[in-house]
């Protein structure tokens, strides 16, 4: 096994690396990153129900699609992410706990009585530190997770907060869980920067055959490439949702209600529609047309309602209608 530590905290350069070190490399490898403040979904969500949209592009947090499924996560330097990649001979057989069982023994090693649930997630006391997810292609594996260190864990709320509107959709939804930071269930302080280096060392002394490497030149050229080509591209983040309806209703006073319908492919607006008393039949003509084949994204809202039309609310409020 190769144990590699990234030398980057770019959540686009760390997730592409992941792509690249699974479809490049032969041999297992442990792959271990912390992310800059970020959000990572899976591959088969609706990126816009998973997030709270107006928070996370008020405060420039990028958003990644992962090659693997499951939910959607928050990231942070204060979350260690791992990433075990396998060649085995029966991906039929290959079991979550086998990944996680390394984090578990290790934890239990520092104090920390740490179990496998049910769902797969790594717990302590009830509270979910770790999330996991798996991508299999023919007979290589690749299961990865994360472990809250000393992650803010009310921003991590605040992100992936639940927007008040109806998304409907077949897109795989995350079951939310109460979490905890490992820090929480130590005496003395834990940082992820040092439980990177530790934790490494651990798999380097118990696993046969495990060694240190470091991307060369090479890799980090293409890792770079990958992150510019697909990772940090709308079409791959948002644009690869599954289809999905939208609708919301707002009240701006006691005699202005509105109600916003969209129907959404491939991250664009095909289909808006509006109810309600608040727009004249002109604006709201306007507003169809304009935004009709648009992205679904508080960026392009906020720049079209600033320059195509004036509203009898508020611009601010009047996008709160879409997210």
């Amino acid at each position: 096994m190769r144990s590699i530590i990234s030398p980057s905290n770019n959540p686009f350069f760390n997730i592409a690396a992941e792509e690249f070190l699974f479809k490049n490399f032969a041999d297992d490898v442990l792959f271990l990153y912390i992310n800059t403040p970020s959000v990572v979904v899976g591959k088969h969500q609706n990126t816009m129900a998973e997030i709270n949209p107006l928070y996370v592009f008020e405060n420039k947090i990028p958003v990644i699609r992962r090659m693997s499924g499951g939910g959607a996560v928050y990231h942070d330097t204060g979350n260690l992410n791992f990433s075990f990649h396998k060649t085995v001979e029966d991906t039929a057989k290959v079991s979550f706990r086998d990944f996680n069982i390394p984090v578990v023994e290790y934890l239990n090693k520092l104090g920390i009585q740490a179990e496998v649930s049910n769902r797969n997630d790594i717990v302590v006391k009830g509270f979910k530190v770790s999330g996991h997810a798996q991508h299999v292609f023919r007979n290589r594996v690749m299961s990865h997770g994360t472990l809250l260190i000393n992650s803010d864990l009310e921003k991590l709320s605040a992100t992936l907060h639940k927007s008040l509107g109806a998304y409907e959709s077949k897109a795989i939804q995350s079951v939310r869980s109460k979490v905890a930071n490992l820090s929480g269930f130590l005496s003395e302080p834990l940082l992820a920067v040092n439980f990177i280096d530790d934790f490494s060392t651990y798999i380097l002394q118990t696993i046969q055959g495990a060694e240190k490497y470091q991307l060369q030149d090479v890799d980090i050229e293409a890792i770079d490439e990958l992150a510019v080509q697909k990772y940090s591209t709308w079409d791959w983040n948002f644009g690869h949702s599954p289809s999905y309806r939208f609708k919301k209703q707002l009240s701006f006073s006691p005699e202005k209600m509105l109600s916003c319908s969209l129907n959404v492919e491939k991250g664009r607006m095909v289909d808006v529609d509006f109810e309600g008393n608040t727009l004249t039949e002109t604006s709201g003509n306007i507003l169809k047309e304009g935004l009709k084949g648009k992205p679904h994204h508080p960026g392009f809202l906020t720049d079209f309602l600033e320059k195509e039309i004036v509203l009898p609310v508020s611009s601010d409020r009047f996008i709160e209608l879409f997210f």
